[in-house]
């Protein structure tokens, strides 16, 4: 864009930042929307992002995502940032309701999805989700009359969970060469558990487990459902080999393999579009079941679960049994939703379910406007 300036979408910014820390917290917001391009018309500046350092950092969050999500017509901002456990987290006596992101954390956790950096009509920058077409063509339907602290969307209840199998948490998360051993290590009493409650022939099992576990991506975050079968054969491969060696020294995965595999907080840049830091050459990286090892960081944090009827899911760490999967109108991935009072909902975060993320639902009961539901999530 030669010769003019260039600007983003605030959501941009805000993701390209994520790592960044700032004195004041809402700091994180205000000091960004120079850049962006609310800046391009100073005259219809938005009057819920006014800089007011004296109001409640909670508000400016929620006016934040808010604005995020009218300009974008999407809920791709719900998707990058941790969020609160029953909204709880943080500094005590700060409420944030669970559907706001905290940009005032720190979160390694990858997304589930992988995003593209381009340019659209406009001459600013946006995120474009690469794979994912939960919601299929859709654009939020949001009541703009909802309390600041209300997110009120439009979308179809798909199912619910089940069964929650153990979170995958590293207890050497922060130290890389641990890391991937770790995960190989998890893998087999993940398959042999969903093995028994996911009623599938072995050969689509092993394809489902795969791209479950590793949200559909690969290490260079390309479409995991292109992979060769070998890849998919790597997954029940890597169980029974761990089987039978457990910690011998020809174990599958060494420990200079594992050393090289890439850490969880690799920045946010590289989380939008640039592959995994790992070398194939000479270490075997382009083949399985290596090559699937370095794929499974959006495995960490999270938790494996199984709906009611039966599919296989990946999604928050701290989901639990009877939790709804919904499929929200402008979102790319399926959402947990926990059930409240009052038919109200709590935003857990989003997930990955097999046979729904591109846009099934909305191609079978979802065509039905009757089933089309309000979820408010505070």
């Amino acid at each position: 864009m030669k010769g003019q300036d260039t600007f983003s979408r605030l959501h941009v910014l805000l993701r390209l930042t994520s790592s960044s820390r700032s004195t004041d917290p809402r700091g994180k917001v205000f000091a960004l929307l120079g850049l962006s391009s609310v800046a391009q018309d100073v005259g219809n500046w938005p009057r819920e992002l006014a800089p007011d350092y004296a109001r409640p950092v909670q508000d400016v969050y929620a006016a934040a995502a808010k604005y995020c999500i009218r300009q974008t017509n999407s809920l791709c901002s719900l998707s990058q940032y941790i969020h609160n456990e029953m909204g709880k987290a943080g500094p005590p006596l700060l409420y944030f309701p669970s559907w706001v992101p905290r940009w005032d954390l720190a979160d390694s956790t990858r997304r589930m999805s992988a995003f593209t950096l381009g340019w659209i009509p406009d001459f600013t920058r946006n995120l474009t989700e690469k794979l994912n077409k939960a919601s299929k063509e859709t654009l939020v339907t949001m009541d703009h009359d909802a309390p600041l602290s209300t997110l009120r969307v439009l979308g179809v209840r798909v199912d619910t969970a089940k069964v929650c199998l153990p979170p995958v948490i590293a207890a050497h998360a922060s130290v890389p060469e641990h890391y991937g051993s770790e995960l190989s290590k998890g893998i087999p009493k993940l398959y042999r558990e969903c093995e028994k409650l996911v009623h599938h022939k072995q050969v689509a099992f092993d394809k489902t487990f795969f791209l479950v576990t590793t949200a559909g991506l690969t290490p260079e975050h390309g479409d995991a459902r292109l992979e060769p079968p070998s890849a998919y054969e790597s997954v029940a491969n890597l169980t029974y080999d761990w089987a039978e060696a457990q910690t011998a020294p020809g174990h599958v995965l060494s420990t200079k393999k594992s050393s090289m595999l890439p850490n969880a907080d690799d920045g946010p840049q590289r989380q939008l579009d640039e592959p995994s830091n790992m070398e194939a050459d000479g270490h075997g990286w382009d083949t399985y079941p290596y090559r699937y090892i370095a794929s499974l960081q959006r495995l960490m944090n999270r938790r494996l679960f199984i709906t009611s009827s039966g599919n296989l899911g990946l999604g928050p760490a701290n989901m639990m049994r009877g939790d709804t999967v919904a499929i929200l109108f402008g979102g790319n991935v399926p959402y947990i939703l926990r059930p409240l009072e009052k038919h109200q909902w709590h935003f857990v975060g989003e997930c990955y379910l097999d046979g729904y993320m591109n846009g099934e639902a909305l191609d079978n009961e979802g065509k039905d406007a009757q089933s089309h539901e309000w979820f408010e999530m505070v």
